[in-house]
């Protein structure tokens, strides 16, 4: 079976939907936009809608994290995407895990034939049995030196297996921060032996973060205190596995 559904994620950008915009027509088929009850009356794309819950709005302190969970509910029978709204996708160079230049310089934007067959691949990816989530790497960090890296960190987009995990789902605690909450997913199906994969040939690019014009609704509010008391959190929740580390010298933390 191939990716069935694709989920954007999305809140005050009804006419900057740079992710839809992006994806090919037969892609576009499949996409269900999630948006706050709110905002609804707003969107006329033709495309499925997946409307939240009362209580999350642009006010509720965790509002991504209940967001993602009403999608991996959603989600629990069949493999799919969960797309942020503000990113593309690009390829990189195969000379960083081969002999191999396929192109003049070191990545390019995908064309509607690449991101095909980067949906393949990861639909491929999912019916294998160390594979529950997989996606693209960040185009600001540095190849690995493998054409995809295994349990490893993502951001923006992930497509997921969601029957795999389904049976404990419930039993997940995802809801516990404000941001971080893409850690908090990972973490708790790696724990549980649930494997994930990262390509090293696609990549996004996160618009939101490039420019500075395109306003983030959770971002442009968060403050340093805040991030560094979520992955406090974190750091309880994964005792040995995840650890804080401050930069020596400073109030910082990574």
């Amino acid at each position: 079976m191939n990716i069935e559904k694709i989920f954007i994620l999305t809140v005050n950008r009804v006419d900057n939907q740079i992710t839809y915009n992006n994806l090919p027509d037969e892609l576009k088929k499949k996409v269900v936009f999630v948006v706050q009850k709110w905002e609804r009356e707003k969107y006329n794309y033709d495309a499925e809608y997946l409307i939240l819950p009362d209580h999350i709005t642009t006010e509720h302190p965790r509002a991504i994290a209940e967001t993602r969970k009403v999608v991996y509910e959603a989600g629990q029978d069949m493999k799919y995407a969960m797309l942020d709204d503000d990113i593309t996708f690009g390829r990189r160079n195969s000379k960083y895990w081969s002999d191999v230049s396929n192109m003049e310089k070191s990545k390019e934007d995908c064309d509607d034939k690449d991101i095909n067959r980067m949906f393949e691949l990861f639909s491929n990816w999912l019916d294998e049995d160390d594979v529950t989530v997989c996606g693209c790497a960040l185009s600001e960090n540095p190849p690995s030196g493998e054409i995809y890296s295994k349990n490893n960190s993502m951001t923006s987009a992930y497509w997921i297996n969601g029957k795999d995990f389904s049976d404990i789902l419930s039993d997940l605690n995802l809801t516990e921060t404000k941001v971080a909450e893409d850690i908090v997913f990972l973490l708790s199906l790696l724990v549980r032996g649930f494997g994930n994969r990262v390509s090293q040939e696609f990549i996004t690019f996160n618009h939101s973060v490039k420019n500075k014009f395109i306003k983030s609704t959770i971002w442009d509010e968060q403050t340093e205190e805040q991030t560094l008391n979520d992955h406090k959190k974190i750091e309880k929740m994964f005792p040995g596995i995840y650890e804080i580390l401050y930069n020596p010298g400073s109030s910082g933390h990574i």
